[in-house]
C-alpha cells in the first residue's frame, strides 16, 4: 500500500519503470557475458573503440551499449560533449564491486543469466499453459514481436493520428477530397497506422508495406476485422522497392526509419513515389538532439531498445547504416539529404514520446 504522503503511481507508470528495469537487466547481462565491465574495471576510462578492441567485440555495438550504460547512470562518461568515437567511459568503483568483482561480497550480476534464460522462454509459455499443439519453431517468437509492437502503438494511432494529420492543413485538405488520395505507409508493421488513416479519412486508399511476412499477416487480419480491406491493402515488400506503384499524396514512416538497414535507399524510393505537392512524413522517438547526461526518460528507453533489439537486428546487413533506436534529428536530416530531399522540417506537433518530421522534396 502506498504511504499517505506519496500518491500512488498509475499502473502505466509502473509498467514504464519496469520496462527500464528490464532494459537494465538485459544490458547488464550483456556487459557481464562479454567481459565489458571487467575490462573497464581493470583499465580505467576507455573509448568504445578501445573497449571493443580489448574484448573482441564490435565497436558500433559497444558504443551503443556504453552510451546506454551512461544514460542509465551505470557507467560514468567524463566527456559527454566529445565526438562519439572520443567519448570516455568508466566503471565507478562502487559499481565495479557489483558488476565486475565476481568473488566480492557485493557481486550482483551472477544470477542474471538464469533470469534472462527464463525470460527467453516467455513466448512459448502461453501454449505450455494451454492444452494446445505447439507451432513451428520460431513462429511464436516472430508473431509475438509483430503483434506486440503493433499493440503497443495501436492506441496512439487510433486515438491521436487523425489529430496529428489534421494539424497539417494541406495534407488534411487533400485527404478529404476526391479524387481519393493515395497513402503509402512504409514499415507498417501490424497495420494500425494504415487502418487509423483510413478510418480518419473515409475517401483515402492506403497501401501498407513491410518486409516482415508475419507482420503483414497480422495487419491483413486487422484490416478485415475493421471492415477496411477494400481501402487498405498490405504488401510484403522492402521499402526501397515497395512493390506498389504511385504516385502517392502522402507517404508515412512511423517509428521505422531507425530499423532500416538502408534508410537512404528507402527514403529515396519514398521521394520518387510522391505525387506533385505530396508529403513525406517521418515519425520517430523524441530523443535529445545530442548525447546528454543525465539522459532523459525517452533517451533511456530508446537506448534500451537499441541495445537489445533495434541495432542487433540490422548489424548483419551488408552496408548497414546501423542507426539504432536513438536516431537524432541530425542523423535523419543526413539520410534525407542523401536521398535527394531538399530539407527536413521539424513539425510543431506536441507529443511526449515522438517527434514529427516533414521531408521537403
Amino acid at each position: 500500500m502506498a504511504s499517505e504522503d506519496r500518491p500512488a503511481r498509475s499502473l502505466a507508470d509502473r509498467i514504464s519503470e519496469a520496462t527500464l528495469g528490464l532494459f537494465d537487466v538485459a544490458t547488464i547481462y550483456l556487459g557481464e557475458r562479454l567481459g565489458l565491465y571487467r575490462a573497464l574495471q581493470g583499465s580505467g576510462p576507455l573509448t568504445a573503440g578501445e573497449l571493443a578492441a580489448a574484448t573482441g567485440t564490435r565497436e558500433r555495438f559497444v558504443r551503443e551499449w556504453c552510451e546506454q550504460q551512461a544514460a542509465t547512470e551505470i557507467l560514468a562518461c567524463p566527456n559527454p560533449e566529445a565526438e562519439p568515437g572520443e567519448r570516455l567511459f568508466d566503471l565507478p568503483p562502487d559499481h565495479a564491486e557489483v558488476l565486475a568483482l565476481r568473488d566480492g561480497p557485493a557481486y550482483g550480476a551472477g544470477g542474471l543469466p538464469g533470469l534472462v534464460a527464463a525470460l527467453a522462454a516467455l513466448p512459448g509459455l502461453p501454449d505450455a499453459m494451454r492444452v494446445a499443439p505447439p507451432g513451428r519453431p520460431g513462429d511464436a517468437d516472430r508473431l509475438e514481436t509483430a503483434a506486440g509492437i503493433g499493440e503497443a502503438n495501436r492506441p496512439l494511432f487510433l486515438h491521436l493520428l487523425a489529430g496529428w494529420l489534421s494539424s497539417l492543413p494541406d495534407v488534411d485538405a487533400r485527404l478529404q477530397v476526391s479524387p481519393p488520395a493515395r497513402v503509402l505507409d512504409v514499415g507498417c508493421g501490424a497495420g494500425w497506422s494504415s487502418i487509423a488513416i483510413a478510418r480518419a479519412y473515409p475517401l483515402v486508399k492506403v497501401d501498407g508495406v513491410d518486409a516482415d511476412e508475419q507482420a503483414i499477416a497480422v495487419a491483413r487480419g486487422h484490416a478485415d476485422a475493421a471492415g477496411l480491406a477494400g481501402r487498405v491493402r498490405f504488401t510484403v515488400a522492402d521499402g526501397a522497392d515497395p512493390g506498389v506503384e504511385g504516385p502517392f499524396d502522402l507517404v508515412t514512416l512511423f517509428e521505422t526509419v531507425h530499423d532500416m538497414t538502408h534508410p537512404v535507399a528507402v527514403l529515396d524510393a519514398c521521394r520518387r513515389s510522391l505525387a506533385p505537392g505530396g508529403t513525406c512524413l517521418v515519425v520517430d522517438a523524441r530523443v535529445s538532439d545530442r548525447f546528454r547526461l543525465p539522459a532523459g526518460r525517452i533517451d533511456r528507453i530508446a537506448y534500451g531498445w537499441s541495445v537489445i533489439d533495434c541495432l542487433p537486428a540490422v548489424m548483419g546487413g551488408e552496408g548497414s547504416a546501423a542507426t539504432g533506436a536513438v536516431m537524432r534529428p541530425a542523423t535523419l536530416a543526413g539520410y534525407a539529404r542523401d536521398a535527394g530531399f531538399a530539407g527536413v522540417e521539424v513539425l510543431p506537433i506536441e507529443d511526449p514520446g515522438w517527434r514529427f518530421y516533414r521531408l521537403v522534396p
